[in-house]
């Protein structure tokens, strides 16, 4: 065998070597960090926060943006649809499930976050209301200003966010301050 060959073998043994690490380690690491990231995004405990951002708007109108922002935040993984009455500057987002099948604690958890993070990444959102299969909750600004503070956009910042909105909600508590 001469020199050559022998180059050609070494660099296809190595060139075998790289493509197994890559298909057999890195891959599906990558995946699984991907996977992981899914998952955080659909509570509101692990959300990140700046997922949202490209859908900070000064008004609702926008139906594709409302639709993008939800999409993004705690809870899309159950299907919805959206309704704005742009005479109040209020949302509709009727879930096609019930609570029950959810989890009672996850989704008021999921509805405090979802409403605090819409009303700050849209300035002239004045309320939510969500339905469910036989259950409805409705959020004012005015409610949701009272216990975070005006603006509410300034809290977008992620160790804010973190801070003031994401770490309060580890408490029953104060989720439950807002279903009383």
């Amino acid at each position: 065998m001469n020199k050559k060959s022998k180059i050609i073998i070494c660099l296809l043994a190595i060139a075998a070597i790289l493509f197994c690490i890559i298909q057999f380690g890195v891959i599906p690491a990558n995946q699984e960090k991907q996977a992981e990231y899914a998952r955080n995004q659909t509570d509101a405990l692990t959300h990140d926060i700046s997922a949202i951002m490209d859908y900070k708007s000064p008004y609702i109108g926008d139906a594709s943006n409302i639709g993008n922002l939800f999409w993004n935040l705690p809870l899309n993984n159950v299907d919805m649809k959206f309704e704005i009455n742009s005479e109040t500057c209020a949302l509709t987002v009727n879930y096609l499930d019930t609570v029950w099948n959810i989890g009672e604690e996850k989704v008021q958890c999921d509805l405090v976050y979802n409403s605090v993070a819409a009303m700050a990444a849209i300035d002239n959102l004045s309320g939510i209301t969500y339905n469910f299969s036989g259950e409805s909750y409705s959020f004012s600004r005015k409610q949701i200003e009272e216990v975070f503070g005006s603006p509410l956009s300034e809290l977008l910042e992620q160790e804010k966010w973190n801070k003031e909105v994401q770490d309060k909600l580890n408490s029953t508590d104060f989720v439950e301050q807002f279903f009383s």
